[in-house]
């Protein structure tokens, strides 16, 4: 790395103009399009499901913006912001009740292959959280579930990830939850864990999980690791 590129990465580790607050169930549909413009096609799984922009969202409105409930009105989201410029959405980490959430509901419009899709995730789901599930079934306000943390292009590298995680652990602990979990694809994601104190408590084969019998989920060819953090000392 050049001397300026170092200069950057150090600059960037110091952002004070970036500010992370909760997010407002209000907020739901600017923090969907920001969830689609940095999962998209980018992070493993979404690659490996393979749908385009405008399907995501539109699949991801029903689910966690539809009548059946809003992914944000638990108060378990925040998003990072630049004040220096406008106070842009460049980051934000979504974390859920499992056992308080309401069931994401599916589009009706969903095809034979898409349905395949979402059967294959949750069971990807169930196999992944297995070793723990009997603790995943504890009463509200238990467990927390990260369900997504990502960082704008430009951003990265800058310790935001890290400050977001950080934040809403102290805010679950505060809350009196337990303890964290969360499904990590990738191994950036997975260090960012570590560093605000996830520990990986199993790991399985992308492939194994996801390849179903017609094919529909091919081409994955990477771990997951299911990260896990005690909330009791925070």
């Amino acid at each position: 790395m050049t001397t300026l590129g170092r200069g950057i990465r150090r600059m960037r580790r110091n952002m004070p103009s970036i500010a992370i607050d909760r997010a407002q169930a209000s907020e739901i549909e600017s923090l969907l399009s920001l969830y689609v413009e940095l999962f998209q096609d980018r992070e493993p799984l979404t690659k490996c499901i393979g749908w385009s922009r405008e399907r995501m969202m539109s699949i991801a409105r029903t689910m966690y913006a539809g009548a059946d409930g809003n992914a944000l009105s638990q108060g378990l989201g925040w998003i990072a912001r630049d004040q220096a410029r406008a106070n842009q959405d460049i980051g934000f980490i979504l974390c859920d009740d499992p056992a308080a959430a309401p069931t994401a509901a599916l589009p009706d419009d969903l095809t034979a292959q898409e349905m395949r899709m979402v059967s294959a995730v949750t069971a990807w789901l169930e196999a992944i959280r297995s070793p723990v599930q009997d603790k995943l079934g504890l009463a509200a306000g238990t467990g927390l579930h990260v369900s997504a943390v990502g960082v704008a292009p430009g951003y990265e590298g800058a310790g935001i990830a890290t400050r977001l995680l950080q934040t809403a652990m102290a805010d679950a602990a505060a809350r009196g939850y337990r303890f964290a979990f969360a499904e990590c694809t990738s191994s950036p994601s997975r260090r960012c864990h570590e560093k605000a104190g996830f520990t990986s408590v199993h790991r399985v084969s992308g492939e194994k999980l996801l390849v179903a019998e017609d094919g529909a989920l091919a081409n994955s060819g990477w771990d997951v690791h299911l990260m896990w953090k005690d909330l009791a000392n925070e």
